[in-house]
């Protein structure tokens, strides 16, 4: 009697390599985690070794108990509301205006002679600088703080869009017109599925800058947010306070940066490798 030996089947390459970059997709916005000990181990270090001063560098553990204190008080929760609102009401206004005004400026060779001295101009123009004028406009202001920060963030996603518009491959529009899709199915099926990596790097960028903005606003102008309450509690020398916001402000930077990552993952993890964006 004869004995049947089956042979393993060989795992199919190009599924294995898509399962392990599927993965990697996933674990990359946390991988960050193991730079958190080059900041753990030193505050450890100064909860072990530090001195017995409170006034500049009070020791770790009297942070938490600080923060708690603002909280009951009734600071530090609309202070987190107020730089949460300003900070997504920026980036959804900015990512609107950038992507409808690089597509507009990309595909009108005439509106991109006229507006690019006009765009050029606020671009130079520093957003602490704007402050003053702004707040004097508008006041202090839930509009006049999304105003400065719209106005620092909107720059990446513009250009990256009017860059994305002007490399679309011909062919790509010259087959939507032969397939004769309507303008809504070429908007839809042509133009936002190639801008997609232009307005994701640009949409990096403008996430990353957005909160630093909506920080300097309230610092130097006459915002309610986290940058301001900060800048109170330096100035009554609660130190402790100042050491514990620094760590929320971290913390809300730090979980802002990986939910982006997981939502980007989530976009392109189907995309070809070579229509992701870079980096």
């Amino acid at each position: 009697m004869s004995t049947i030996v089956t042979q393993p089947q060989a795992s199919d390459p190009v599924a294995v390599k898509r399962t392990r970059n599927a993965r990697g997709a996933l674990l990359k916005p946390f991988q960050g985690v193991r730079g958190l000990l080059l900041l753990i181990v030193p505050v450890v270090l100064w909860q072990v070794l530090g001195g017995p001063d409170p006034f500049s560098f009070p020791k770790p553990e009297t942070w938490i108990p600080a923060l708690a204190e603002m909280a009951n008080s009734g600071q530090l929760w609309p202070a987190v509301e107020r730089t949460l609102t300003t900070f997504i009401l920026s980036l959804v206004v900015a990512t609107v205006l950038g992507i409808l005004g690089g597509m507009l400026i990309g595909s009108s060779n005439l509106l991109d002679r006229a507006l690019t001295p006009f765009l050029d101009f606020f671009r130079a123009v520093p957003p602490p600088a704007l402050v003053p004028a702004l707040g004097l406009l508008l006041g202090p202001t839930l509009l006049s703080s999304v105003t400065i920060v719209v106005l620092a963030i909107v720059w990446p996603i513009l250009l990256n869009t009017v860059t994305g518009i002007r490399t679309i491959p011909a062919v790509r529009k010259e087959m939507a017109r032969t397939l004769g899709l309507t303008p809504v199915e070429r908007l839809t099926k042509v133009i936002f599925p190639s801008l997609g990596p232009n307005i994701m790097t640009g949409l990096r960028i403008s996430v990353s800058m957005s909160l630093i903005v909506t920080l300097v606003t309230d610092i130097i102008g006459t915002g309610r947010g986290l940058g301001r309450l900060l800048v109170d509690q330096q100035q009554f020398f609660e130190s402790a306070s100042v050491w514990g916001l620094l760590v929320v402000i971290g913390a809300f930077g730090y979980l802002i940066n990986v939910l982006f990552g997981l939502f980007e993952t989530a976009i392109f993890s189907r995309w070809p490798e070579g229509a992701r964006p870079v980096g």
